[in-house]
């Protein structure tokens, strides 16, 4: 079996390389997840490089016990052979058949049986003490948890999960120092064990070091060093086979009355030739833009758990409003997956979308939390949780300071009641100057002009709106508006400028702009609708005069305007006060 799987699997592998498609391997479907350019002139020899190690680990997964099976093996051995079998199966196809099922029940199941596996060879292994066995145990129940934690809860951060994620590391020590005491095991056995010890701890330290990194050839080397541990779960599992305390013997042939694995598990390692065949024919190799794909996704929370990786690359691929793509165009899928998941390992917001444009991609931080969501749900609510809290506080803070810039103004006719009236700060922007007009009425070229007014030096009406000039600019002053059902009052004592104008209400409002509506001008609380009859012809006089300058105060009010409406037919202009 061993012989006839590795020559089929180096004949793919040279077919293809020959045909100048190597790519469409298996493993070149690993390097497109790894962020490599097909055009990298040394990605050819290193697949090929990894070809070969693929099939020595086949090899060594096919070839069965180096020993006859030991007569009346115990039950938890032979329990253990099947789960590291499982296991081997697991990391070289299984999983990744379930995972096209479900990719939770594909989760669940390898955790299960890893900690079942964990569990056992713990308990198999002779010639160590109960301690021993206590803290092996531990440490590894703690490396099969850990990615648990990192899927399912919150609150460990990243170095946190790592660090735990070194019990792992911890457990194979023991193991393979259990081993060397046992004896079933050979020396070539335990050596491969402690060069996948070193490829399990390489990987995070490197992750950890330099989260770029291993989106390059280093990455995919790594990676394909896996199959040590692949290797050494076979070997561990076909030893298994011999007496305690019995070493076997590496360089012997193996009797023809020994058993392989199971020919389910020799078909299940045959499979990823059959079922990969070219990228074209990969799941998720390249799907390209679709344009129709925004209309059919739904919430999070209502998308398949099978369909949510796709929901992602929809939105990724696809404008975002910039109108630009969030990821290059020519990315394959596997790469724009890849980057994802790195994204969400990024904390804050900023952090994230300065890692996406050193990727190529642009996108806006609400464009970048609505993909992410369909990748890492938990990531994006604590973030929109942070951003809600933080506009909350801002809100409140503006609130605040709303509240002691109007607590600044007073009206200056307190005991004239009007029909409608009130009193804000309003703020000035570059140049001065602020509108009462009909806000509903779009006329075309119905309004007073605030050039006309500068050139007047106060105030320019024309249909149903009136511009009027301010000493200040960008600053605050103080505003009050009174709207009375006929003509108050004149009152200039007090006032260095007074001058009535009239103006046509079309729809039955005159307003003052609120903050922030004309940029950074305008009243900071609402004012009324000085229109009290409805459409028709009023009547404004508007009062200005300066305040006292408080330098040490940038918040204090610099000038005071009072406007007061009433109902007249007369669009006469009346200088009541001329500026001085």
């Amino acid at each position: 079996m061993a012989v006839v799987v590795v020559a089929l699997y180096l004949a793919a592998a040279a077919v293809t390389a020959v045909s100048g498609g190597l790519s469409a391997l298996s493993v070149a479907a690993m390097a497109s997840m790894w962020g490599i350019s097909a055009e990298e002139d040394w990605l050819g020899p290193l697949l090929a490089g990894i070809c070969g190690l693929n099939a020595w680990m086949l090899w060594q997964v096919l070839r069965g016990p180096a020993l006859p099976r030991a007569e009346g093996l115990p039950r938890s051995v032979v329990w253990l052979r099947r789960l590291l079998y499982a296991n081997v199966a697991g990391d070289l196809v299984l999983w990744e058949l379930v995972d096209a099922l479900s990719d939770t029940v594909e989760y669940v199941a390898s955790l299960v049986v890893w900690a079942a596996t964990v569990i056992l060879l713990v308990r198999v292994v002779s010639g160590v003490s109960a301690r021993f066995r206590a803290i092996a145990l531990a440490l590894g129940l703690i490396g099969v948890l850990t990615p648990a934690l990192l899927r399912f809860l919150d609150g460990p951060g990243l170095q946190v999960i790592s660090l735990l994620g070194l019990a792992s590391f911890g457990w194979t020590v023991m193991i393979l120092v259990g081993q060397r005491r046992d004896g079933r095991w050979s020396s070539a056995t335990i050596d491969i064990g402690r060069i996948a010890l070193v490829v399990l701890l390489a990987f995070p330290v490197l992750n950890l070091a330099f989260q770029w990194l291993l989106f390059d050839g280093l990455g995919l080397v790594v990676s394909a060093l896996g199959v040590f541990h692949t290797v050494w779960l076979a070997r561990t599992a076909h030893e298994l086979a011999g007496p305690v305390g019995m070493p076997t013997a590496e360089t012997s042939t193996r009797p023809a009355t020994g058993r392989g694995p199971r020919p389910i598990v020799a078909v299940a390692l045959v499979l990823p030739l059959v079922v990969v065949g070219a990228e074209e024919g990969a799941r998720f190799s390249f799907t390209g833009a679709d344009e129709g794909c925004r209309e059919r996704i739904r919430s999070y929370a209502d998308t398949l758990p099978q369909d949510r990786r796709r929901a992602f690359l929809c939105l990724a691929r696809n404008g975002t409003h910039t109108g630009t793509p969030m990821f290059p165009e020519d990315l394959p899928d596997q790469r724009i997956l890849a980057r994802g998941e790195k994204l969400c390992a990024v904390p804050g917001v900023e952090q994230r979308q300065a890692l996406l444009r050193r990727a190529g991609g642009s996108a806006g931080a609400g464009d970048l939390g609505d993909a992410l969501e369909f990748l890492c749900p938990d990531v994006v609510a604590r973030q929109r949780a942070d951003e809600a809290r933080e506009q909350a506080e801002r809100e409140r803070e503006l609130a605040a300071w709303e509240s002691e810039m109007n607590a600044r103004c007073a009206d200056p006719w307190p005991k004239l009641r009007a029909r409608r009236q009130g009193t804000a700060a309003y703020l000035l922007f570059d140049g001065g100057g602020y509108a009462v007009f009909d806000d509903r009425d779009s006329t075309e070229g119905a309004g007073g002009d605030i050039f006309k007014a500068i050139d007047d030096g106060f105030i320019d009406a024309a249909g149903s709106s009136a511009a009027i000039t301010t000493d200040g600019e960008n600053a605050p002053m103080c505003l009050t508006v009174k709207a009375f059902g006929a003509a108050p009052p004149l009152r200039l004592k007090g006032w260095e400028r007074v001058v009535e104008v009239g103006l046509l209400s079309r729809s039955g409002r005159l307003v003052v702009p609120p903050y922030p509506e004309g940029g950074d001008s305008g009243a900071i609380k609402p004012l009324p609708n000085l229109a009290v009859d409805g459409p028709g012809r009023y009547r404004m006089r508007v009062y200005a005069r300066a305040l006292e300058l408080d330098e040490d105060d940038y918040n204090a009010p610099v000038e005071e305007h009072l406007i007061v409406v009433y109902p007249g037919r007369s669009a006469k202009k009346v200088v009541h006060r001329p500026w001085r």
